[in-house]
């Protein structure tokens, strides 16, 4: 077949002609596109040529489409991968999600939303290739205790490269380094999306003002920040279909979602990072009368770090632009948090946070009475 010239390379998997067609069709003017009808035949193609993108349906005769994708996952880590099928069940949605699947899209499927999900794939794959860059670089511009990491690592596997590699005693022990490791990695998953850009960077800001009227050690400060920037990390193995969908999440929407916080811990783990940082990302969205999740922990059982970034992150949230709602005005915000205070909320560090709200307001209204006065 002809190709395109840096193209994207698509792989459609699917044994019905119908879909199988339509969805080639759609795609051939703007991709390099394979079509089988086994994943036997999708086994062979991977091996065969390098591919970005790979529509997978579930039910097909001979080898499944969940273990198609298991052995996908073996040959190659880095491609993107989206179930196509109409015959989506809770459990085979979960059990993708363990595979890295980027979406899961019943049939039969809408034009408009395949090909707007074929291109996020794509951008996607381009980040990850980007990401690997950025590792490359960071690691030669930043010298560690020891011997540094092989850059070959990170350049073939990306964030996978990351999880592989033994990190010893020298890695990010160092807490500065893995402040900046932390904040440029935050900012290089984040720029390309405009909802959720310099998001970690102010959750940060919020948990730092709140920590600094608890008089933490400069250790913990420094650590709650690292977990500030990295608290969604596990977002970028999950679809923004899910993480910003309009309208009311579904138990399968739900389920895929609630997967970020493990998959977070699965990818920094072997980092080294304190037990403490760990903490602060794996429960930061647990709520206080235990009605959160991962492990519905209650109260002061829920890390300090953890409930300051919830607070942090909530009111970030709230106050930013999503595609599913507008932003909610600051006094909007603040009554939201003390409804939820004592529910899903620390009302300790609620208090605290209204107070510093309150203060920056005030700093601000002076800075524009200054402004004014100087016209």
């Amino acid at each position: 077949m002809e190709t395109k010239t840096n193209a994207p390379n698509i792989l459609i998997v699917d044994d019905e002609i119908g879909p199988r067609e339509s969805l080639r069709m759609i795609l051939k003017p703007y991709h390099n596109i394979f079509t089988v009808e086994s994943g036997y035949a999708a086994i062979q193609m991977v091996q065969q040529v390098e591919l970005d993108v790979i529509t997978l349906d579930l039910k097909m005769p001979g080898i499944s489409g969940i273990d198609t994708l298991k052995e996908i996952r073996r040959i190659d880590q880095e491609v993107i991968v989206i179930i196509i099928t109409g015959y989506g069940t809770l459990q085979s949605a979960i059990e993708a999600i363990r595979y890295g699947v980027f979406d899961y899209i019943p049939k039969p499927f809408n034009v408009p939303e395949i090909m707007s999900m074929i291109d996020k794939a794509v951008q996607r794959r381009r980040l990850n290739v980007k990401i690997k860059g950025f590792l490359n670089d960071f690691f030669n511009e930043h010298p560690f205790k020891g011997s540094l990491p092989n850059s070959d690592i990170f350049l073939q596997n990306g964030i996978k490269g990351i999880i592989e590699y033994k990190w010893n005693d020298s890695g990010l022990s160092d807490n500065q380094n893995c402040l900046e490791f932390a904040k440029v990695l935050a900012y290089t998953l984040e720029e390309k999306d405009p909802y959720t850009s310099g998001h970690s960077e102010r959750v940060c800001y919020y948990s730092d003002f709140i920590t600094n009227r608890l008089s933490l050690q400069s250790k913990d400060r420094t650590e709650l920040q690292i977990a500030s920037y990295l608290h969604d990390i596990g977002k970028i193995g999950i679809s923004n279909r899910f993480i910003n969908k309009k309208g009311t999440l579904n138990p399968t929407d739900w389920a895929i979602i609630k997967q970020h916080s493990k998959k977070s811990i699965e990818l920094l783990a072997p980092l080294k990072l304190s037990p403490n940082i760990l903490s602060c990302i794996q429960h930061h969205h647990e709520h206080y009368d235990g009605t959160g999740y991962p492990d519905g922990l209650t109260g002061e059982q829920i890390p300090l770090g953890a409930r300051i970034i919830a607070i942090s992150d909530a009111y970030d949230s709230m106050t930013s632009n999503r595609p599913y709602r507008k932003p909610l005005s600051n006094d909007e915000a603040k009554d939201e948090l003390i409804k939820c205070s004592g529910k899903q909320f620390d009302p300790h560090l609620i208090s605290i946070f209204l107070d510093v709200l309150k203060e920056m307001e005030e700093v601000l209204l002076v800075k524009n009475h200054q402004n004014f006065l100087s016209m």
